[in-house]
């Protein structure tokens, strides 16, 4: 009697795209064994063709003898998710093996790729021709498996163009996005608070801790109710489900809690992915913010035929023939008309001027730091190197890089 000594084929999740994985037997010469490989959809793999059928026939097992200690066969594993196969070896009469109950069966899962969603967010959506500014990234890949996929993110970001909204961007010189500009935001019920409903405390148990990492911030503790001070997590109990908080809150049974993973590098350890930043710029190009003396008149109201890209509250100069700059004269107040069709656009300055009707106004900073636009290029790199396990979205904020204008009334 041959025996069979071992059995083995890797059992990790296999990746949505498929692939090859190798059946190893080890054993005396002469041992002999039937191979089998059944999915969870009733499906049976022809060892001829390398493929699953529907149907069970006689290419839908391999019959084995070993003819050194080793055999091996390699299977085909195709692309898909949600599939379980069964990998089944039965030792024919005559030969031993040292497998628990004789016959070997191996599970093997199959997982479904995930995606990434890179978003520029801001708190000044109105501020921006589209929402978001610019089309939101995306990128997919296998979370069973390292990887290196490199991800662009690129567009124009364009200021309004409504009165209320189209007083021009002011983008920080040589700006580029940094680990800070990145956060990850989740929500969870609340399902106890160990200090009593409503008592404030430091504990929290949610209906579950997944996407939860030391260091995150609570941003509302219960809808948009935001805790008196800052608040971290400072500690997870998976097994309990329970949060350690860095202060007391007055948690309420069954409300919902918002949290936030700020910063690249936490909030890919809170979707479970590896994520690093290679590059980033904000051109604003080389703008040429204009308009021209719509009315004739003299003092500090100058009336202009279109507003686009003018700010007013003092953030913003201007020159043009006659313009009188012997002192400090910035724009104050805008009163807006981005187009110019309406005919009612007019600006007040800090000195009085007198200027001729069509007189050409170029307007710039005041800041030396920042460069007043209409429209900056963004573009963005990054790498990520592993995927979580389902789908998730990290925010990209862009306020510190870009601060819209206002009419300064």
């Amino acid at each position: 009697m041959a025996n069979i000594n071992s059995i083995s084929i890797l059992t990790t999740d296999l990746n949505a795209a498929g692939e090859n994985r190798s059946l190893s037997i080890q054993g005396e010469v002469g041992a002999q064994a039937t191979i089998q490989v059944v999915s969870s959809t009733n499906k049976f793999y022809n060892f001829v063709t390398s493929s699953f059928e529907s149907s069970f026939n006689t290419k839908s097992k391999l019959e084995v003898t070993l003819t050194s200690s080793n055999f091996s066969k390699l299977i085909h594993f195709p692309a898909g998710s949600s599939v379980k196969y069964f990998v089944i070896v039965s030792p024919k009469p005559y030969t031993d093996t040292v497998i628990s109950g004789g016959v070997y069966v191996e599970e093997i899962g199959s997982i479904s790729d995930s995606t990434i969603t890179f978003a520029l967010i801001t708190d000044n959506t109105a501020k921006y021709a589209s929402n978001p500014v610019i089309a939101n990234t995306t990128t997919t890949g296998s979370p069973s498996t390292s990887t290196s996929k490199i991800v662009n993110i690129s567009g124009t970001i364009s200021n309004a163009t409504t009165d209320t909204n189209s007083q021009g961007l002011f983008v920080i010189n040589g700006a580029s996005l940094n680990n800070n500009s990145f956060q990850f935001d989740t929500t969870k019920t609340i399902s106890s608070n160990p200090s009593g409903d409503g008592v404030a405390g430091a504990r929290a148990i949610l209906s579950d801790v997944t996407d939860l990492v030391v260091g995150m911030r609570l941003i509302f503790h219960k809808g948009t109710t935001a805790p008196s001070s800052t608040t971290v997590i400072q500690a997870i109990d998976t097994e309990l489900k329970q949060v350690v908080f860095s202060t007391s809150v007055p948690f309420e049974d069954g409300e919902t809690m918002t949290l936030r993973a700020s910063g690249l590098s936490l909030a890919a350890s809170a979707i479970g992915a590896s994520i690093a930043l290679n590059s980033s710029s904000i051109d604003p190009g080389t703008p040429e913010i204009t308009t021209n003396v719509r009315a004739g008149g003299s003092g500090t109201t100058i009336n202009v035929t279109k507003t686009q890209g003018i700010p007013g509250g003092s953030r913003a100069g201007f020159t043009g023939i006659g313009v009188d700059n012997s002192s400090t004269n910035n724009v104050n107040v805008v009163t807006p008309d981005p187009s110019g069709t309406d005919g009612d656009g007019v600006i007040t300055c800090d000195i009085a001027q007198s200027l001729t009707v069509g007189t050409k106004l170029t307007f710039t900073s005041e800041n030396g730091k920042e460069v007043l636009t209409t429209a900056a290029t963004f573009n963005a790199q990054l790498t990520v190197t592993q995927f979580p396990q389902t789908n998730k979205t990290i925010n990209v904020r862009i306020d510190d890089l870009i601060t819209p204008g206002t009419d300064g009334s």
